[in-house]
């Protein structure tokens, strides 16, 4: 985890700082190693060097740590760091006080290759309170229904063409409202369906003594009520949404048929009511599971490739888990990543495992991606160039204002990935050692900078359901690692730190536009609030309330 980062007043032993009012020159730091962008397996660090100083005296502070130098002003430690992307700062203080400070990154830990190879989860949990209002929208939809037509397309609902007998059908079905209700339980929702005030209009062809003749049945119930287990489960990779047993009752419940013999009337109205029953329960066995799937396919985060940035990636997804209980749907696949062409870029890995108990306190929908996931897609856009940016000084706006006269286009190279980190539940987005070159219109390079820098993330949902990442105002370190003699306007700290918000501008979009592509868990359907995101146990976790 990067260390708190601030920006230096300081630009080290090019620059160089001295204490107001000393005229002694400040000391000369070069930091040998680690070289910048140096990736390490494991925490240990070597750090060496060399201070030289017109006066003798001159101490040397890596990481807060005093290390004392050779005769000959070499010097060399080892340090812990932290797993993840950290910073080595590095401080020569002379006996007048003067302070120069080499400020540089490594990734530390156990590290992986972005070649697709290791999975990472990504899950999501949905509440009771949440599939409340998943249930309100598959009432909507199934308002929609052309019950007539699913009525009639079940014709004939009676058919015995003896001398007794009939021969029942549908002509029309009319209701005013549905409500679905969703209960969570052991491996089933159960699915309550009300529909209120139906009217079922039939046609009966009858016989009576093989006499034969015909009527109008209307039957009529204030609210029918269908209740039945809905089941879930995984097929192929998708969910399958059943609801293979169900019962029904039709409240405050008439019949009216059009004058018959008493022979056939309790036959025809005991077929009718039968005939009314089954055909609201067909539709509603038909319909509702596939509306189901629809609103809650999203759980299981769906594979895609694209162009990422202008790289080709390719997201695979293995549907892991779908458990039902008391507290909600769980549902949990694993990720492998895969950007063409960043096959070589190292991520530090930290394998944790998902459960469900890791969303327990959600009162919405709430969605865990494990920080591998997220920084074995920055990894391999890393690895494949895609962060690498030449921008003319017109792309900058007012960051161009800051920069000498001459300068014409600014590179931006990243010497490692940047790198997410949930660890002791800060959540933060560190970049080490992020190489700002300036060049004059012959591309002669005027200026060269280092940047640092760590920013918060962000989450919140999108119009379909889904969930996007996002990142924040960074805080930075900030080193001059060379200015050319011709710069008219040598930088100061604060018009570094301007250059710095100005490019992040640009890195900040990038990160934001990978992000958004990850496979996030969602409900369609369903209105969210805005997301409660924090870093918990090795996963990004966004707990969003269902409005």
């Amino acid at each position: 985890m990067m260390r708190a980062i601030v920006v230096a007043s300081c630009f080290g032993a090019l620059i160089g700082c001295s204490t107001a009012g000393s005229d002694d020159a400040p000391p000369v730091l070069d930091v040998t190693s680690p070289a910048r962008g140096t990736t390490s397996e494991g925490d240990q660090v070597t750090v060496t060097g060399r201070v030289t100083d017109d006066k003798s005296g001159v101490k040397v502070n890596v990481n807060g740590t005093e290390v004392t130098p050779a005769a000959d002003g070499s010097f060399s430690t080892t340090i812990t760091a932290n797993a993840g992307l950290d910073i080595i700062e590095t401080h020569a203080i002379d006996s007048a006080g003067n302070d120069v400070r080499d400020v540089r990154a490594v990734l530390t830990g156990t590290l992986e290759a972005s070649d697709g190879s290791v999975a990472s989860p990504i899950g999501a949990r949905v509440s009771p309170a949440a599939l409340t209002a998943v249930g309100n929208v598959l009432a909507t939809t199934a308002e929609a229904i052309d019950f007539t037509a699913a009525g009639v397309a079940m014709n004939p609902v009676y058919n015995n063409t003896g001398c007794l007998g009939a021969k029942i059908d549908i002509t029309s079905i009319t209701l005013s409202n549905i409500d679905i209700g969703l209960t969570p339980g052991a491996g089933v929702l159960a699915t309550a369906v009300a529909i209120d005030n139906v009217e079922v209009k039939l046609k009966a062809n009858f016989k009576v003594a093989c006499i034969g003749g015909s009527t109008t049945i209307t039957v009529r119930s204030s609210k029918a009520r269908i209740n039945g287990g809905l089941g879930l489960a995984v097929t192929g990779g998708k969910l399958a949404a059943s609801l293979p047993t169900s019962s029904v009752a039709l409240d405050g419940f008439t019949i009216d048929v059009g004058g018959v013999p008493g022979a056939i009337e309790s036959l025809l109205k005991g077929e009718a009511r039968k005939a009314v029953e089954n055909a609201l329960t067909k539709v509603i066995k038909e319909k509702v599971p596939p509306m189901a799937n629809t609103a809650l396919s999203g759980l299981l985060a769906k594979p895609f490739t694209a162009a990422l940035l202008g790289h080709d990636t390719t997201v695979t997804v293995t549907p892991k888990t779908l458990d039902i209980s008391a507290d909600g749907i769980y549902a949990a696949v694993d990720t492998k990543l895969l950007v063409a062409g960043g096959e070589g870029g190292l991520y530090v890995s930290n394998p944790v495992t998902m459960s469900a108990a890791l969303m327990q306190s959600s009162s919405g929908l709430s969605v865990a991606i494990a920080d591998d996931t997220v920084n074995q897609l920055f990894s391999g856009l890393w690895g494949a160039g895609a962060f690498e940016q030449s921008l003319s000084i017109e792309q900058v706006g007012v960051v161009a204002s800051l920069l000498d006269a001459d300068a014409a286009t600014l590179g931006i190279e990243m010497m490692l990935p940047p790198t997410v980190s949930t660890l002791g539940g800060a959540l933060e987005l560190g970049v080490g050692d992020l190489i700002v070159t300036v060049k004059d219109a012959s591309g002669t390079e005027i200026q060269k900078l280092a940047i640092s820098l760590s920013t918060t993330l962000a989450a919140g949902p999108t119009q379909t359901g889904a969930i996007t990442l996002t990142v924040g105002a960074p805080t930075v370190f900030a080193q001059v690692l060379s200015q050319s003699d011709a710069v008219d306007r040598p930088l100061t700290s604060e018009q570094v730190e301007g250059i710095i918000k100005g490019v992040w501008g640009v890195v900040g979009g990038q990160a934001d536009a990978a992000l958004a592509n990850l496979p996030m868990p969602a409900v369609a359907g369903i209105t969210l609030g805005a997301p409660a995101v924090e870093g918990r146990d090795g996963f990004v976790l966004a707990d969003i309330p269902v409005q």
